[in-house]
């Protein structure tokens, strides 16, 4: 294996025998200068067709949140039936970090959906009873229940944003105009090379697939709706923003429970971006 690049003391982006990039992670692998080759006996794991975009991400995480969130997705994929890539294991260990930290601020978040993630999303719910075991075990953090409910909603958000290239490079054009309208909205700068970027787009990829076959997410999440709606007026003006654009361009209409997800989408991205300043 041949290092690259290091991200950080346990962190490296190597090449593989086949010239194929891959992520490695192993005790003291990034020392050195590079490039270098690296024993195969002292990587731990690998992650292949790592976005970019990540990479930056994994500086900031802990080796330890990282290996367990590979441990929660060995486990997903012996539950679930839909592939996942790689980029899963960061982005779910980012939300676990982020669980963790609101846990020891004693940060409770209220979940009204859990009693219907639980009873319609049974394998998702299961793999997130198993994270919050992990994170006991692990830790010796005992994490609320509702945590689970964020957990497996990561995995269905993941299920529902599986998407290929093409359809990305189809809607570049209206993604773009969307990000101009969030940054004219709240008056910011959004990078597009942060990892929270990148889920916004893949929620706003399937948001416009549905919008082409003409379907809908349905579920009674319409207390969550109101609740964000009345709690967080600005998000709720710049979504009704997005779907009259949409309108206009397409001709799309979206229900309350697609405005409440793009609510959602469009909150973390403000939260990271700081736009409650």
């Amino acid at each position: 294996m041949k290092v690259i690049k290091n991200i950080n003391n346990n962190v490296a982006v190597c090449l593989d025998s086949t010239g194929a990039q891959v992520v490695a992670f192993g005790k003291g692998i990034g020392f050195g200068k590079p490039p270098y080759e690296l024993s195969i006996s002292k990587i731990q794991r690998t992650f292949y067709d790592i976005d970019p975009i990540y990479l930056k991400m994994i500086q900031n995480i802990s080796p330890e949140m990282i290996e367990l969130s590979a441990q929660i997705i060995d486990f997903a994929r012996s539950k679930v039936s839909y592939l996942m890539n790689s980029s899963i294991v960061f982005t779910l260990a980012d939300h676990l970090a982020f669980a963790v930290i609101r846990h020891k601020k004693n940060m409770h978040i209220e979940m009204p959906i859990y009693y219907d993630v639980k009873s319609l999303y049974e394998e998702e719910y299961e793999i997130g009873e198993y994270a919050l075991k992990l994170i006991k075990q692990k830790f010796n953090i005992t994490l609320s229940k509702e945590e689970i409910t964020g957990i497996a909603l990561h995995f269905i958000n993941a299920a529902a944003m599986r998407k290929n290239k093409e359809e990305k490079k189809e809607s570049f054009n209206v993604i773009k105009q969307i990000k101009g309208l969030i940054e004219e909205h709240f008056h910011i700068q959004i990078s597009e090379d942060d990892f929270n970027y990148s889920r916004f787009v893949s929620h706003l990829q399937y948001l416009l697939k549905r919008g082409e076959q003409g379907t809908s997410i349905t579920s009674e999440n319409y207390k969550l709706y109101t609740s964000l709606k009345t709690n967080f007026p600005d998000v709720y003006e710049c979504a009704l923003k997005i779907n009259e654009h949409l309108h206009t361009v397409f001709g799309f209409t979206f229900n309350e429970e697609e405005l409440l997800y793009l609510m959602l989408h469009i909150n973390r991205l403000c939260v990271r971006e700081d736009c409650y300043r």
